[in-house]
């Protein structure tokens, strides 16, 4: 089990749950390091860019919670640090994922 976390350009109707334009941001799954979506680099090739990409946006998670900008990254860098304890995405998927920093990332859809 695992939670998924988008940035969403409006937030969700609270009727409908629906949203404008929403881009994964990547995954946290227990026992695991956080897995990063690349979406083919449109908007973000580093880690450095990705954060200050996201200083303005609005991330939310798959429950159509509201997560601050200090909240995501306080997690990922927790899963990061238990990286060397968690399963290797790599090791399981050999070919669909890679590195960025450190950090794992895939290029190809994944929820």
């Amino acid at each position: 089990m695992g939670t998924n976390y988008y940035v969403k350009d409006a937030p969700p109707c609270p009727t409908c749950k629906q949203g404008g334009t929403e881009i994964h941001l990547g995954k946290s799954s227990g026992g695991w390091a956080f897995h990063f979506q690349y979406n083919g680099g449109e908007y973000y090739k580093t880690i450095v860019e990705m954060r200050e990409w996201l200083r303005s946006k609005q991330i939310w998670n798959e429950y159509e919670e509201k997560v601050s900008f200090d909240e995501f990254w306080d997690l990922v860098e927790a899963k990061q640090e238990e990286f060397e304890e968690s399963k290797k995405h790599w090791d399981e998927h050999p070919g669909n994922t890679f590195y960025i920093d450190g950090y794992c990332f895939s290029d190809h859809e994944f929820c």
